[in-house]
């Protein structure tokens, strides 16, 4: 499944990689296109508006040859796309024939121009000019029809694409919401596997899970494993009910979590058994930290006045460094320590 969802998301990513360069290269290729297709009416009205000007400069024995020279450079370019005027070639039946056609006739149109450089009739000049101005003026509006199928073609290729991409991305979004909400989801029955629901500490597989990544990569450090045990819980379950005694171990939970959130970690290791780890510490600190908690409780059962609904609890604790002994040890050895406090408590040697 892990292997399918790769192999898609490879997919979707190399299509949005694939659409964004193909409309890039369209794009790029379809500008260069329609800016050779302006140049190309562009110059065929400059053939049309220049042999106007030089019928007339002929008709009043003004020769041009230089202008003459240019629009057969330029007519030469039109239809081979080659030469000094970066003009492209239209690739238009009906273009093109009429290009053929205004070629064919400009050469007449040289040869009439001769004649009248040498005398000859004029007014054959200007009707041929007329018929010829006609005939440019349709390559014109060939040559404009053409470049604007072009760009409707272009645009409908560019917004094919682009839909494509909008559809590739609306799709791309909607597996990463659903990846989203999927991790979402497995992180919260993450969170439930590992969490207690009554205390919200970390549960007994989150605590086992913590030691064996402790034991895996011992730090250098010491450490103190601390074991705590509720007393009479029981006696408060069979006599005022579970409800409670749920409410003892919630209060004692809360009290146990404010004072160990800053120093390590605390988690409910059994019915009415919690464990703490906590990491860089020493004998001091580890006493200290008991003391706030014995005050907290001291505190709390200040506030019932049933016996039975105040808090009593058993610990115990170890401390050493993980290059010297495993953690497991240390548990042992915190959990016997913890039963040794409460045995003393029970024969009344401690208070």
């Amino acid at each position: 499944m892990k292997k399918v969802k790769e192999y898609r998301q490879f997919i979707f990513t190399a299509l949005l990689i694939l659409s964004f360069v193909t409309i890039g290269i369209l794009s790029i290729v379809s500008i260069r296109q329609i800016q050779g297709h302006a140049r190309v009416v562009n110059y065929v009205g400059i053939v049309r508006g220049a042999t106007q000007k030089l019928i007339k400069e002929e008709l009043h024995n003004s020769p041009d040859d230089t202008l003459i020279m240019r629009l057969d450079s330029i007519l030469e370019n039109l239809s081979t796309g080659s030469g000094d005027h970066n003009l492209v070639v239209l690739n238009d039946d009906n273009y093109l024939e009429l290009l053929d056609r205004v070629r064919i006739h400009w050469r007449e149109l040289k040869t009439l121009i001769e004649q009248v450089r040498q005398g000859g009739d004029e007014e054959a000049l200007y009707e041929s000019s007329q018929t010829y101005f006609d005939l440019v003026n349709e390559t014109v509006f060939a040559a404009e029809a053409y470049s604007e199928a072009r760009i409707r073609y272009i645009m409908g290729l560019l917004i094919g694409f682009n839909s494509a991409l909008v559809i590739l991305f609306i799709t791309s979004a909607v597996t990463v919401i659903k990846g989203i909400a999927v991790a979402r989801r497995a992180k919260i029955l993450g969170k439930i596997a590992y969490i207690d629901p009554m205390t919200q500490l970390d549960n007994r597989a989150s605590c086992e899970e913590l030691i064996e990544r402790i034991s895996a990569t011992p730090s250098g450090n010491s450490m103190a494993v601390v074991m705590f045990d509720m007393n009479n819980l029981k006696m408060v379950n069979d006599t005022l009910g579970h409800q409670s005694g749920d409410t003892a171990i919630i209060g004692f939970s809360l009290i146990l979590k404010k004072n160990t959130e800053e120093l390590g970690f605390i988690g409910r290791y059994g019915g009415d058994e919690f464990i703490a780890i906590l990491d860089d510490i020493d004998f001091l600190v580890v006493e200290k930290y008991l003391k706030m908690i014995c005050d907290e409780v001291q505190e709390y059962n200040v506030q019932k006045t049933n016996d039975l609904e105040r808090l009593s609890f058993a610990s115990g604790y170890s401390i050493g460094n993980l290059h010297e002994k495993c953690i497991e040890d240390m548990i042992y050895e915190a959990d016997k320590n913890m039963y040794e406090n409460k045995h003393k408590m029970k024969k009344g040697l401690l208070n």
